[in-house]
């Protein structure tokens, strides 16, 4: 919904991280995290393609990290996304298209090759190049985007390991309905979050206690407050983000202006809107 909010702290690994429903039509939601050694952000929009035996999802919207101590600011845009049997059968999906993260302070890039499944049965695997400043490769990447990725410079036989995915994740998923662990904790409920957060939905609330039906009824009741408020000229604005023109990458979208933590902290949301 219109200026829903979801935040995330992990304190455990060191991070923060607000998102915001920014757009309804259009959909779009933005998310910001930050770290004392880094700071990603994204405006999350995408177009769709529905067909009667799979969904297609292509992003549009751009990613972006920045490292701290050295100012580098990367981008990119994700791949595209399609979900296969989505009315009969088991539910699997691919990636597909070429991902190329840009640094604007050095002018190098990196090149990321995703394939499809109708061009290959190992659509899983990944290959990767990152390129100097006069488009030349020094580094190869290779992997799986399901369980690894390494990488080695042009000039060694070596392959170093970036990311390896934990394998006791993988059991834990099968006793939960396909759901990691940290993905079946987002949802519980926390205090002293904005009124607008997701675990505050009703519909969503009773869908997780299994009443389905109680559900449907509180989705549509939300749905006509929003119709209600947007006829009556009085929607819920987005509070935390707002639209930024980026002397980087000549991009305008939406970006975290600030306040959020401040409000939370002094334990004060009372400019957000009752959206539930």
């Amino acid at each position: 919904m219109l200026a829903e909010t979801y935040e995330l702290v992990r304190e455990d690994k060191g991070y923060a991280c607000i998102a915001e429903q920014v757009s309804h039509h259009p959909p779009i939601t933005c998310l910001h995290a930050e770290h004392e050694r880094w700071t990603f952000w994204q405006e999350y929009k995408m177009e769709s393609k529905f067909r009667p035996t799979y969904f297609k999802v292509v992003p549009t919207g751009s990613v972006h990290f920045k490292v701290r101590h050295t100012n580098e600011h990367f981008s990119w845009v994700k791949p595209t996304t399609t979900i296969h049997n989505i009315i009969l059968g088991q539910l699997w999906n691919d990636q597909e298209g070429t991902v190329t993260i840009t640094n604007h302070a050095t002018g190098q890039k990196a090149c990321l090759f995703f394939q499809p499944y109708k061009t290959t049965k190992h659509y899983t695997k990944i290959k990767g190049e990152v390129y100097d400043i006069d488009g030349n490769v020094v580094i190869q990447i290779k992997g799986d985007w399901t369980s690894h990725f390494q990488y080695k410079h042009v000039d060694s036989e070596t392959w170093t390991d970036v990311w390896t995915l934990e394998t006791d994740i993988l059991e834990e998923k099968k006793k939960y309905w396909g759901f990691s662990p940290f993905s079946l904790q987002l949802n519980e409920p926390l205090e002293g979050i904005a009124p607008t957060d997701s675990r505050l939905r009703p519909d969503q609330r009773e869908l997780e206690h299994g009443r389905v039906e109680e559900a449907a009824e509180e989705k549509l009741r939300l749905e006509e407050l929003q119709r209600g408020r947007r006829k009556a000229n009085k929607n819920a604005n987005p509070q935390w983000f707002s639209e930024y023109t980026d002397p980087d990458t000549q991009e305008t979208y939406h970006t975290y202006h600030g306040g959020y933590w401040e409000s939370k902290l002094a334990e004060d949301f009372s400019t957000s809107p009752n959206i539930f």
